[in-house]
């Protein structure tokens, strides 16, 4: 089915406009970027400079490409981006996305952001930003961004939304264990909103799970339904929602322009739709990382192996202090586990299984953890091992 945002992250033909040669450049890396992804569509560098770039033929003007493109990328500075805008908006084209902040030293009357928005409005435009780093939608090889990033496939299952730019990079660029279908920094939001994007990673048969980085709500009615939509097609949503103290809502209003707004509000909707909320980056890549695996998880409790008696009892005070229930094993799984385990070691849950090591050590681990999972009482497994030198 086709959604409102198809034309902005799945479109057929792009244009960059300043595009250039100058390697690490924003404009040089859209490049590179659209190329690394296997964009499918026409491809077109604009930037009277260059016959081409990275092999991509360039056009002087915008107005010179044979077909208006489905979407401009503008790597044009502060300065240039209203002539630039003007010239898109003259040429035809319906979607773009803006890495600039929108913001002149010494400007006039009404800001630079406020006549980009009202040309945004005037003309009916979908736009990715202003103030952000562009989107990718990795399913298609579309990768919209002005940054490098790491290897990715095309086999994703999470989607990552957010409104901070480097927010999406820590994550996306860094974590390797999560494969993602869809990312988008949203800037400022000039037309397209978080809740917009959330609707759409709902509506795409991969996403299993859906990862958001909130400074703010612009549209509480819309983010609602999008959660509401999540619930029903049981998609997890997990969330950091930052704006807890004062000083922190304050700076929000700087940075995105918008309000942070209530965090009992926001704590009392994630609770009614089930939103996963989580403090850090580090939890929600963890957290990611749990719904995104392909296994519908069971009913039953946690089981865990370590290689450390004390961080075996460790995990015992965190579940506890989590109420996270602990799997009570059953008679058939202590005695396998007791088959195997060198003398000394308890067979229970959750599992100390090192003693005095050996060339089989690695083999004793994984069938004790084989036998943990198989306990019909279990509904996730974690293995917590510490790393070594060599």
């Amino acid at each position: 089915m086709a959604h409102y945002l198809d034309a902005l992250l799945k479109p057929r033909s792009i244009a960059v406009i300043g595009a250039t040669r100058r390697a690490g450049t924003v404009g040089n890396t859209i490049v590179r970027n659209l190329l690394n992804g296997g964009f499918e569509g026409a491809l077109h560098c604009v930037n009277p400079r260059y016959p081409d770039v990275e092999g991509v033929p360039c056009h002087a003007t915008l107005s010179a490409l044979p077909n208006a493109p489905d979407q401009a990328i503008f790597a044009v500075s502060d300065e240039r981006i209203e002539a630039a805008l003007d010239e898109a908006i003259e040429a035809g084209v319906r979607t773009a996305v803006l890495y600039s902040t929108l913001v002149l030293e010494n400007d006039s009357t009404p800001a630079l952001r406020e006549r980009i928005l009202e040309r945004v409005n005037r003309h009916g435009l979908t736009v990715c930003g202003a103030n952000g780093m562009g989107y990718y939608n990795f399913r298609d090889g579309i990768w919209a961004c002005g940054f490098g990033t790491r290897t990715h496939g095309r086999d994703g299952n999470v989607a990552f939304i957010s409104q901070s730019g480097s927010g999406m990079c820590g994550i996306l660029d860094c974590e390797e264990r999560l494969r993602f279908s869809l990312a988008v920094s949203t800037g400022q939001e000039l037309s397209v909103s978080l809740e917009d994007y959330l609707d759409y990673a709902l509506e795409q048969p991969e996403t299993r799970v859906v990862g958001l980085f909130m400074e703010t709500c612009r549209h509480p009615q819309k983010l609602v339904s999008a959660l509401e939509k999540a619930r029903r097609r049981a998609i997890p949503v997990v969330a950091i929602k930052v704006g807890r103290t004062d000083l922190a809502a304050r700076l929000t209003v700087s940075h995105c322009g918008a309000l942070a707004g209530s965090d009992r509000v926001f704590d009392a909707v994630f609770e009614r739709y089930g939103v996963q909320r989580v403090d850090d980056m580090d939890t929600l890549a963890t957290t990611l990382i749990m719904f995104a695996q392909p296994h519908a998880l069971a009913d039953g409790g946690l089981i865990s192996i370590h290689d450390s008696g004390g961080e075996r009892q460790l995990m015992i005070d965190l579940a506890d202090a989590h109420d996270v229930p602990l799997t009570t094993l059953t008679q058939d799984t202590t005695a396998q586990l007791a088959q195997v385990l060198d003398p000394g070691l308890l067979p229970v849950n959750p599992l100390d299984a090192w003693s005095v090591g050996g060339p089989d050590y690695h083999v004793s681990m994984q069938q004790c953890f084989t036998t943990l999972l198989a306990d019909p009482g279990a509904a996730l497994g974690a293995v917590v091992h510490d790393r070594a030198p060599g």
